[in-house]
């Protein structure tokens, strides 16, 4: 595919040029990227990276940098503040009436595209004044290095099939998590900082910076925003779809930088036999976002393309993003707004919140899509089919493009949901996760709706350091349970409503009984020390005492296998009698408190 690059070399230019910002005049050749020196070949280290930030922080008031956590490797996790006042305070900011962009580099630190492109986008900006006209309308928050520990196990072999640069950093952390699986139960330590300062700022676009794996096309970036579901309320879902996204895609064709929606294909190498969005649960980064009614950027350039490409594509849908943002400010915190009070409001929780979604294939969008000529042949090294794509034959594909989901499983939301008191750690969750809640000061007889475990089945192996529930089985019912003092009420009239569904709906996708929060209750283990032998004086009592244990005994004894069976009979008054001493055991240990 032809390809014209926005941004001219980099190095040549800045040799021979001299600039003047504001009254001190700029050597640009001091402000060369390693990424540049090296024809794209190399990225800077983690020291390297925040040296060149910390340089443009003292050369220009409009720049700060700031700490805002510390990694488990004992790292600073660092943020710069581009602002044209220089503000470092959301509340200065917002006072200007500015939108907030937040722009997240190196949560896979082998994936170092957006730390390169906005070194290079916020250097032109800041010394030379390209696009500086975005921060009278915009206030840019950047972390350019987040997974700070994983970027700096720094070596050739990660991502051995990355065309460039030649080394990088992995995608897990130092405690081997990955951060975009972490944003909902959030167990690292960056996660917890990262809650903190999106709290702090409350960004009205957020970015996150990628490089993807798989398909071989001609696009040099694919992308996601999580408007397939329900994650976002209306009006801010609509915008999204007819405005930030239909814009995006305009303005990266018309710099020569189509893009593709990120999406699951029938066959990997077969793209012309269909392609599917797939909806995306809060444990990741940008669909988190959208359940928080804000916008939710997801970059993923292409793996096999050159560094220079990947890293152009990225400055260009950051930049164009912005001036999206730009030109629709008022219409875009409208919907925000909207949406938030939609989502607080009584009227949110009148139709079934979906959590589950599958394909309809029912309807179909046939599109173009640029991919290849290719071959299939034999290997001669494995034996196996091998798939070759050719690259001096692009081709053009109309593909059938799966977009629309059914709902397969949906819940009532509650008024409320009441934790008990020995889960009060998860406030610490709740307040990472913005979301308010009240505290009992005694306790409290609530008629509450209750899901009781019946079963479940654990993963055989450990998901980012726990043991999930692939799956569990319970039963639902009303009930008045005597809540204890300290019980905790999270109220849904609020606009993070969406994020306690996901959290405490057992079924959820990554819910947190899915991550094994719960897993006392999914299987418990109801020791109860009794000598069986012990029934033959208990049976006769309850016999004798409870009509109703009678009537079920005297059916069970017309089955002969039963009947003939000492130590079946003995075991059903040992069930019995164990069952009510563990009667709370398999109980969810958190309530639903309906309207």
């Amino acid at each position: 595919m032809k390809r014209i690059l926005i941004h001219f070399t980099a190095l040549a230019i800045l040799l021979l040029t001299a600039s003047c910002s504001g009254n001190k005049v700029v050597n640009l050749e001091e402000w060369v990227t390693l990424a540049e020196s090296t024809d794209f070949r190399k990225t800077p280290r983690y020291d390297e990276t925040m040296e060149y930030f910390k340089r443009m922080a003292e050369f220009s008031p409009m720049v700060n940098f700031a700490k805002f956590g510390v990694s488990p490797q004992g790292r600073d996790l660092n943020v710069v503040i581009f602002d044209k006042n220089g503000y470092a305070d959301p509340k200065d900011v917002r006072k200007k009436g500015r939108l907030v962009v937040l722009v997240q580099c190196c949560i896979h630190s082998g994936e170092p595209d957006g730390k390169d492109a906005n070194m290079i986008f916020f250097r032109d900006m800041i010394l030379k004044g390209e696009n500086a006209d975005l921060l009278d309308d915009i206030t840019f928050v950047l972390i350019p290095i987040f997974n700070v520990d994983g970027h700096e196990d720094f070596r050739a072999t990660n991502r051995i099939n990355q065309n460039g640069p030649e080394e990088l950093g992995t995608r897990n952390t130092a405690q081997l998590l990955n951060l975009n699986r972490d944003y909902l139960k959030c167990d690292t330590p960056e996660l917890k900082a990262w809650m903190n300062l999106y709290n702090r700022w409350d960004p009205e676009l957020f970015i996150d910076c990628h490089v993807t794996n798989g398909a071989d096309f001609q696009y040099v970036m694919t992308y996601d925003i999580e408007n397939h579901g329900k994650a976002i309320s209306e009006p801010l879902h609509s915008f999204s779809v007819n405005v930030y996204e239909k814009e995006l895609n305009e303005r990266m064709t018309a710099a020569d930088f189509p893009m593709f929606p990120y999406c699951e294909y029938e066959r990997t190498y077969a793209p012309e036999l269909g392609a599917s969005l797939d909806v995306f649960d809060p444990r990741y980064s940008q669909s988190y976002v959208a359940y928080r009614n804000r916008l939710g950027l997801l970059l993923e350039t292409h793996i096999y393309k050159p560094y220079k490409e990947r890293v152009m594509a990225t400055l260009e849908a950051i930049r164009q993003s912005a001036y999206i943002l730009k030109d629709h400010k008022a219409e875009l915190v409208k919907a925000i707004n909207d949406a938030d009070a939609f989502t607080a409001s009584p009227s949110f929780r009148n139709e079934p919140f979906p959590l589950k979604f599958e394909i309809d294939k029912s309807e179909v969008t046939y599109v173009d899509y640029l991919g290849w000529q290719r071959d299939t042949i034999i290997s001669d090294l494995s034996g196996g089919k091998w798939v070759k794509h050719n690259y001096d034959k692009p081709m053009t594909y109309n593909v059938p493009l799966y977009k629309t989901q059914k709902v397969t499983m949906a819940v009532k939301i509650p008024k409320a949901y009441v934790i008990l008191p020995q889960y009060s750690y998860l406030i610490e969750l709740l307040d990472l996760h913005a979301l308010k809640y009240t505290v009992l000061d005694e306790a409290q007889e609530l008629d509450v709706e209750t899901y009781r475990y019946t079963g479940g089945r654990f993963s055989t192996r450990q998901s980012e350091g726990r043991v999930p529930v692939v799956s569990a089985t319970y039963t639902t019912q009303d009930e008045t349970i005597l809540c204890p003092k300290g019980s905790i009420v999270v109220g849904m009239d609020q606009p993070n409503a969406k994020l306690a569904v996901y959290m405490f709906e057992p079924d959820a996708p990554g819910s947190l009984t899915y991550w094994g929060f719960f897993n006392v209750h999914v299987q418990s283990d109801n020791e109860y020390w009794v000598n069986p032998a012990y029934m033959e004086f208990k049976g006769r009592e309850m016999l004798a005492e409870n009509p109703a244990i009678k009537a079920e005994f005297d059916a069970k004894m017309k089955d002969p296998s039963f009947a003939n069976s000492p130590d079946a009979i003995l075991n059903y008054f040992y069930g019995i009698c164990k069952k009510q001493s563990h009667q709370d055991n398999e109980l969810h240990p958190v309530f639903r408190l309906m309207d």
